[in-house]
């Protein structure tokens, strides 16, 4: 999941202010990591994540840890807060669990890590000013972009697989409506379901011990088939089952 924040068009007006000479520059500061979701089993409390950067020039790196609203402060340690990384170099994060979660289902938060522009006093954000004409008005946009990954915490109390929970999902097929029933105590992450060979829009994972609704054609029957993503990141095989013709089920 990635999301952009425009930092800001920032013009920086030489001394002669009848300058004619506009000098533009566009800069995305992203990241990519190594991971798409991040599982703490029973006995882990530390996972390494690695961290690229694609460009050619350096970037901040800040992550921070957030529960499933992704506003609330997870119970997490991220280390180092923030770094500086060199273009087409990697590093790592360190991402510490440290709280007390819940011991009958899976808990989700996320990891958001955001590529940050240097501040216009840093010496490696002078050297574009410096190349630049004397006589040029200079226009920076710079563009901060984040990566959010799921951080899943599992329980020692937990026996079932993530296999065996995508395998149970129950639906339901309630007029325009696509129900997906999730009895486990795991997060089940839709990769894709279809509905007599027609795709479902927009899917996304499921809750332990809740529900998800998809808007489907009135009109759509026939077995339906899903993907998950595992543990590993991947896409599962596909599973199969017909869906009972039933009001949405509580949850």
């Amino acid at each position: 999941m990635f999301s952009l924040i425009i930092g800001g068009a920032l013009l920086i007006l030489s001394a002669n202010a009848a300058a004619d000479e506009v000098v533009a520059h566009t800069r995305l500061f992203q990241i990519k990591l190594g991971a798409s979701r991040l599982i703490y089993l029973p006995g882990i409390n530390d996972i390494a994540l690695a961290v690229n950067n694609p460009q050619d020039y350096p970037v901040l790196i800040q992550g921070k840890a957030w529960q499933e609203d992704k506003k609330t402060p997870a119970p997490f340690i991220v280390t180092p807060p923030v770094s500086r990384l060199e273009g087409h170099q990697q590093s790592r994060l360190r991402v510490i669990k440290a709280g007390e979660f819940a011991q009958d289902r899976e808990t989700l938060s996320w990891l958001c890590v955001a590529g940050i522009p240097p501040k216009n006093t840093d010496v490696w954000a002078q050297d574009e000013r410096e190349r630049a004409p004397s006589s040029a008005v200079i226009m920076n946009l710079e563009v901060s972009a984040r990566q959010c990954i799921k951080l899943l915490v599992r329980p020692p109390s937990l026996s079932i697989t993530s296999r065996e929970a995508a395998g149970n999902l129950a639906w339901y097929k309630d007029g325009k409506t696509l129900v997906a029933q999730n009895s486990s105590p795991l997060y089940v992450q839709l990769a894709s379901v279809s509905i007599g060979g027609l795709a479902v829009p927009e899917v996304t994972y499921i809750p332990p011990y809740s529900s998800r609704t998809f808007p489907v054609s009135k009109e759509a029957k026939g077995p339906i088939k899903w993907v998950v993503i595992t543990d590993e990141g991947g896409r599962s095989r596909a599973y199969q089952s017909l869906p009972e013709l039933a009001a949405r089920p509580k949850g």
